[in-house]
């Protein structure tokens, strides 16, 4: 994984360490609870948690590390609200049940955890505690050999 050295972020030490910037959230803009109707598409569940991720990373230390990108559907619609985190050679984290009123700073806790990561592997017990059953997948690094 190439690292850029103008991205540096202190972790819980207070040292710092190098970081990949290419470390993309999807989140799925489509997602919504049962009975939230799809129209208008601001008040879906997913477009919220979209926005409030988007706003919480831009002001945050991630802000030039992890770039935010919506997608229309992750196809995980009994397990809304979806998420996806990928970088470059690097393990891909699937997770469903997001909730955007309370979910968005486990998130951001998840994301600086992968970014630190080498080959993006997070182990169970690493993750924040609603990120741990709401995985629904991981896919290998596709430079995997």
């Amino acid at each position: 994984m190439t690292k850029d050295s103008s991205q540096i972020i202190a972790d819980n030490n207070e040292t710092s360490v190098d970081l990949d910037p290419s470390c993309t959230l999807y989140v799925c803009t489509s997602c919504r609870k049962p009975g939230v109707p799809r129209f208008p598409k601001e008040q879906r569940s997913g477009f919220v948690l979209y926005q409030q991720l988007n706003t919480a990373i831009v002001n945050s230390e991630l802000r030039n590390i992890v770039k935010v990108r919506p997608t229309e559907c992750l196809s995980i619609c009994p397990r809304p609200c979806g998420i996806a985190l990928s970088n470059s050679e690097s393990w891909v984290y699937l997770f469903g049940d997001q909730n955007p009123e309370y979910g968005v700073d486990d998130i951001l806790e998840c994301l600086s955890i992968y970014v630190r990561s080498s080959d993006g592997f997070m182990a169970r017990n690493e993750r924040p505690n609603s990120l741990r059953s709401s995985i629904l997948g991981r896919i290998p690094p596709l430079g995997d050999k």
